[in-house]
């Protein structure tokens, strides 16, 4: 019988230490840079490019299972000085970085099924004063998104988990008082993410994707007042507490819920809890096998849509399925980034892998009732999708992720003109996919990052006065 144990990933992992980086924009001698913003920085990445590189991790775990792997195990005694509340957390008293809390109505009890933030302070144009983070940890969760571009040692993690896997990367850090019976509710979330704890202790419930739900996406399930019934999802697949060092693999839409409530045997359970979560953002950023197959037929006037995909859920987690790139590409990936014109071995192979799930997706449309698209056009968009599109978001991530001053109004300004040029990343998509609607939809995007980065400004022009 196969082993497939975390042990063998361990193994994996220890045998896959120090490989090259992938071909990307984070090339060998860009690591030295990123490991002078991040202690232990080189251990950091042979972790995460021995894991990348795990055959046993790719085959068994992603998109399939969860994953835990203990500190003990494997001497991960890098992670914690990647982020603690203090020196990390304290750097933003007097500056412009924000978070979220949890809503009263979660923190009182009144209502816990669903998830729902509210902003850390009332008046986002003044500074942040270590102040309003205490109060707003008395009574729940706080948590800061895009955290990569806004301290230095988060946005090293980024790069170098982008070196390493070749996914663009967002991580964000939740901070929680010891003794909360709720963490956060039930819920999904589009990103596949490895959770790093970093101080105190969390527990972690994951269960399985709970059947369809009609008009409801399963990536987002728990969210914008969809509750997420624990009778709904049955026992989960993983009951445990992560203690410092130790990181979780959790895939994209499975659900799971966390607390603090932990047994005083823990050392650390009397710590505030911080932990990270790493995202890997293909569905985020549009680079699935999904996303792929509309954006061919949307451009061709074809209809894209399936009424009854919800409804069969080995259909529905197939076409959701991450685009063969980055750790998952193989040597025909390489071998196109290093010449596209002249390496036509992923372009075709990529092309037959969507042919066939279109296939399976509609058995009784394709080349019975009309025919597939060209071979032209399944070209034309796999080399926008990569030359064009996976790269411009590569390349803004690369900016934001690096030269971080917290305290330092620029930094702020830097991270909302990163988020800009994803969400212009996105609005060209629509464009190149000939999708008023997700144009428009990411313009507006675009346009609130706009008016944030006015505010900010503003308020910054103010207090130097």
């Amino acid at each position: 019988e196969e082993d497939f144990s975390p042990q063998r990933v361990l193994r994996d992992i220890d045998e896959n230490k120090n490989l090259r980086p992938l071909t990307n924009i984070i090339t060998s001698s860009k690591l030295d840079e990123i490991y002078q913003d991040l202690p232990r920085g080189e251990d950091a990445y042979q972790f995460l490019r021995g894991l990348a590189s795990s055959a046993t991790f790719i085959q068994h775990y992603w998109h399939q299972r969860p994953l835990l792997l203990k500190q003990e195990a494997g001497h991960r005694d890098w992670i914690p000085g990647i982020f603690q509340l203090d020196p990390h957390l304290k750097l933003i008293d007097d500056s412009y970085i924000t978070g979220y809390k949890t809503d009263e109505i979660l923190r009182n009890g009144t209502k816990t099924d669903t998830w729902q933030f509210i902003p850390l302070k009332t008046e986002p144009s003044r500074p942040t004063k270590w102040k309003d983070v205490e109060e707003a940890l008395q009574g729940g969760t706080i948590y800061f998104n895009t955290a990569g571009s806004l301290w230095p040692t988060l946005g090293a993690l980024c790069r170098l988990t982008t070196a390493a896997f070749g996914f663009p990367t967002n991580v964000n850090v939740y901070v929680t008082p010891p003794g909360k019976t709720l963490s956060v509710p039930p819920h999904t979330d589009r990103q596949d993410v490895f959770c790093f704890q970093t101080q105190g202790v969390k527990r972690w419930k994951v269960y399985n994707p709970p059947p369809p739900k009609r008009g409801i996406d399963p990536l987002n399930r728990g969210k914008a007042g969809d509750v997420l019934s624990l009778e709904e999802l049955g026992d989960p697949v993983l009951d445990i507490i992560l203690e410092p060092g130790d990181i979780m693999y959790v895939p994209t839409g499975f659900p799971h819920t966390t607390d603090t409530a932990c047994p005083s045997s823990s050392s650390h359970a009397s710590d505030t809890s911080v932990h990270l979560t790493m995202g890997l953002d293909t569905h985020v950023w549009g680079l699935t096998m999904a996303h792929l197959r509309w954006s061919i037929l949307q451009k061709g006037g074809k209809g894209f849509h399936m009424p009854k995909i919800h409804d069969d859920q080995e259909r529905f987690w197939k076409s959701m399925e991450s685009l063969p790139i980055g750790f998952l590409g193989g040597e025909n990936w390489i071998y196109y980034l290093q010449d596209p014109t002249t390496s036509s071995s992923f372009r075709e192979e990529l092309m037959v892998q969507l042919k066939d799930l279109m296939i399976v997706l509609e058995p009784d449309r394709w080349n019975k009732e009309e025919d597939m698209p060209s071979d032209e056009e399944f070209q034309e968009a796999i080399d926008y999708m990569i030359s064009q599109h996976l790269e411009t978001l590569l390349l803004a991530q690369e900016t934001m992720f690096q030269n971080i001053q917290p305290k330092e109004a620029e930094t702020l300004i830097k991270a909302f003109q990163g988020s800009k040029a994803q969400e212009k990343a996105m609005e060209e998509f629509g464009k190149f996919s000939n999708s008023e609607a997700l144009r428009n939809v990411f313009a507006q995007r675009r346009k609130h990052q706009e008016e944030r980065l006015r505010s900010i400004s503003t308020s910054d022009n103010d207090s130097n006065k």
